[in-house]
């Protein structure tokens, strides 16, 4: 039995050509390939100011430190997240206040965000869900009038965007993960992306213990002693041989986001008189890169484990991050629509490597499935 994997690792010959040219070179840590890489990926979000980190985290985690953001702090944020998301909250040593999304929807809930604003709220982290593009445009204006910084984390939603806007256009700070299973594979990489020239100089001192590089050694090669560090950074620097990797795929990045899109597309139609199933509402003027296809599925536990028996991966994607003690907030939060999401939501494959007898495949998996599920 053929086995569809739910997610697809980008492996082209030309990553193996430039893997091959940076190795043989020596310069694996630094190199003229982490520049380029940031020039290309500022290119294809329409922002400069792009600075690259060794994975989204490290970006998150920069994007709070600049934004001020310490200990005792509140960052209001959603908690069907990955931990990459909200990790970088706790390493902060900041609080994080979980607010519930809308209705059906992955969308963070803005009456919610509202009600949860306090004296000690610091930030905003608006996760753009699997791809599926969040009300970034509102979830701005509420953060300008309140005084908020709001870190976008487009971590799997490159080439998404609402109102013809990309995702990350309207955050303080966006962040974007090229772990291997995005859009853009670097095998580990991510990039913070700032509003000003000032903010990205800063940060690129900062993913490197704090060195100002064009003074940090003098003529002769060695350390400058007059070169001063007065802020003390970390080592979150994207290394040659990886932005090397993200380099080769610049150019077809856009084909297989569209090629996704036509997949979903398809598979939409297919499912459309399937009972028990409804794939998640997309806003009319939000053009998703969808990582994966999210359904609401009636008997979820049910369905999912019945399409892995016939070969087809799928997966919850998330857990609510507000269950795990570690960021010390007490109880599991009422978060009624999280809740129902939690319950009910499943990802389906629908990535640019699926042919056209992959996604008859899903489709008779996922109808068997729900056939199955309603008769136990």
């Amino acid at each position: 039995m053929k086995t569809i994997p739910l997610f697809g690792v980008v492996k082209l010959p030309e990553m193996e050509a430039a893997a091959l040219e940076v190795l043989r070179s020596g310069r694996i840590a630094n190199g003229d390939y982490v520049a380029r890489f940031e020039e290309g990926i500022g290119q294809i979000i329409g922002r400069p100011n792009v600075v690259s980190t060794v994975d989204m985290t490290s970006a998150i985690f920069l994007a709070l430190y600049m934004a001020g953001v310490g200990e005792g702090d509140e960052v209001l944020t959603t908690s069907f997240a990955c931990m990459s998301t909200n990790s970088a909250i706790a390493q902060c040593g900041a609080v994080p206040v979980w607010v519930d999304v809308q209705p059906q929807s992955v969308e963070i809930d803005l009456e919610d965000l509202i009600s949860k604003i306090s004296t000690k709220t610091k930030a905003v982290i608006l996760y753009h869900v699997a791809g599926y593009p969040g009300p970034a445009k509102e979830v701005a204006a509420l953060c300008q009038e309140r005084g908020l910084a709001l870190i976008e984390d487009c971590d799997n939603a490159l080439y998404a965007s609402r109102e013809g806007v990309p995702v990350g256009s309207h955050g303080d700070f966006a962040v974007y993960s090229f772990y291997p299973t995005r859009q853009i594979n670097t095998t580990e990489g991510g990039a913070l992306v700032c509003r000003s020239p000032d903010m990205a100089a800063r940060a690129r001192k900062l993913r490197r213990f704090g060195i100002d590089a064009a003074t940090f050694r003098n003529a002769s090669g060695e350390i400058n002693p007059s070169s001063d560090i007065p802020e003390i950074g970390w080592a979150f620097t994207m290394n040659n041989l990886c932005a090397a990797l993200g380099c080769a795929q610049l150019p077809t990045a856009a084909y297989r986001v569209t090629k996704t899109r036509e997949n979903v597309a398809k598979l939409v139609q297919k499912f459309a008189r399937f009972r028990g199933v409804q794939p998640l509402s997309v806003s009319p003027e939000a053009q998703p890169a969808y990582w994966v296809l999210l359904l609401l599925v009636d008997n979820r536990d049910d369905v999912l484990a019945h399409m892995r028996q016939q070969g087809v991966m799928v997966s919850c994607v998330h857990q609510r991050n507000d269950l795990y003690t570690g960021f010390r907030v007490g109880a599991l939060c009422n978060l009624p629509n999280t809740q129902h999401i939690q319950d009910h939501l499943l990802a389906i494959p629908c990535g640019w490597w699926l042919m056209d007898e992959d996604l008859r495949s899903i489709a008779t998996a996922l109808q068997n499935a729900t056939f199955a599920s309603s008769v136990l």
